[in-house]
């Protein structure tokens, strides 16, 4: 059986925002930081994907042990 990626997936999709906030400030010209140019607001979308992707690393997490231990 093939194994999910989750710890991966989970750090990604926790740091989604930031990545879509800098890419886009490149093609606007603003700060990623600023609010008022527009990508900054993408930074608040970390308060719903952080408590997501730490639950996916939490579950890779504790699947990756589970084939440790079981060998």
């Amino acid at each position: 059986m093939k194994h999910f990626p989750f710890i991966r997936v989970g750090l990604l999709f926790a740091f989604s925002p930031l990545l879509l906030a800098f890419v886009t400030s490149l093609f606007q010209g603003g700060s990623m930081w600023d609010e008022g140019s527009g990508t900054g607001g993408y930074i608040w979308l970390m308060m719903g994907t952080l408590p997501v992707g730490f639950v996916l690393i939490v579950i890779g997490v504790v699947v990756w042990l589970v084939r440790i231990t079981r060998g």
